[in-house]
């Protein structure tokens, strides 16, 4: 019984690291992915879902209504954005890494000075359920469920909808999409914004989690590159998944048993070593692999 207790704490762990890993890469799979755009904000973007949780959850909104309510605001507040500033730097990807540092600051600073150096806690919902000797957490249970439908959701926009043939066209290739008749300010507003959107949805997922606080979003960049780099710019969601999954395959069993500070130097190294070894990413290997099975055999 003891055996099978640590069997389930450690695939709990292992769950609830590639969630986190998912959760904080969600926004910025779709705009540095996407667009390109080294958003340097989305520690930020995710911090205001966070503020914008912890507010609404204080005004008497049941926690997934606050939720929902963030990924709304911070989507409207990257419209905005989008068009008064980030378009100005499309193609210029060194003037929007400068440019979105510079939000960041005025984001995190701004809310320390206009809210104060903390809010209020949102408390972990749920309870938690008793496996042996460990404590598993419902409310992890439940954002594991919805990382995953939240990528599954984002492959089928960008895969199964009118909206997302357009948003890969302009990506490719924008002139071209443009001469077709797509309106490719449109499609950069809307996926900036969801980007925008998703990074709220996450920090207000996380904020339970977290303590809320103007600076709290610098956790979260780190995670959310490492998520994206490793996995490669030839399918970002699938190659989001799959950095994920194997980062979180290094980091868990290392957390598990030397502590959680060893943990993230492992998945630190293990990111290091799958960008040396696969330098185009995750997904790019996964590309190969697949065509050379689709190709036929003579």
């Amino acid at each position: 019984m003891e055996d099978l207790s640590v069997v389930v704490s450690i695939l709990y762990q292992f769950g609830t690291n590639g969630a986190f890993l998912l959760l904080c890469a969600l926004g910025l799979i779709v705009i540095l992915g996407m667009m390109n755009i080294i958003n340097l904000a989305h520690g930020e973007l995710m911090m205001m879902g966070a503020y914008t949780a912890s507010l609404a959850y204080q005004a008497g909104f049941p926690f997934p209504i606050a939720v929902v309510i963030s990924f709304f605001v911070v989507g409207v507040f990257g419209a905005v954005l989008e068009r008064l500033v980030v378009r100005r730097f499309y193609g210029r990807e060194l003037g929007a890494l400068v440019v979105t540092w510079g939000i960041s600051l005025l984001l995190s600073q701004g809310t320390f000075l206009v809210l104060g150096p903390f809010l209020p806690s949102i408390p972990i919902p749920g309870g938690a359920i008793d496996v042996g000797q460990y404590s598993l957490s419902v409310y992890w249970l439940i954002l594991i469920a919805v990382s995953a439908g939240a990528v599954l959701g984002l492959a089928w926009l960008y895969n199964r909808t009118e909206f997302g043939l357009h948003a890969r066209a302009t990506m490719q290739n924008a002139e071209m999409a443009r001469a077709l008749g797509v309106n490719t300010d449109r499609v950069y507003m809307l996926t900036f914004s969801l980007g925008a959107g998703l990074a709220g949805f996450s920090g207000a997922l996380l904020a339970p989690t977290a303590s809320i606080m103007p600076f709290m979003g610098q956790q979260f960049v780190a995670p959310a590159f490492i998520t994206v780099v490793v996995g490669g710019a030839s399918n970002v969601i699938a190659g989001a998944v799959g950095s994920s999954v194997l980062l979180s395959l290094v980091r868990t069993p290392v957390g598990f048993y030397l502590g959680a500070f060893l943990g993230l130097v492992a998945l630190l190294l293990a990111a290091l070593v799958i960008i040396r070894l696969m330098p185009n990413g995750v997904s790019a290997y996964f590309q190969r692999w697949s065509d050379r099975r689709s190709r036929p055999t003579v």
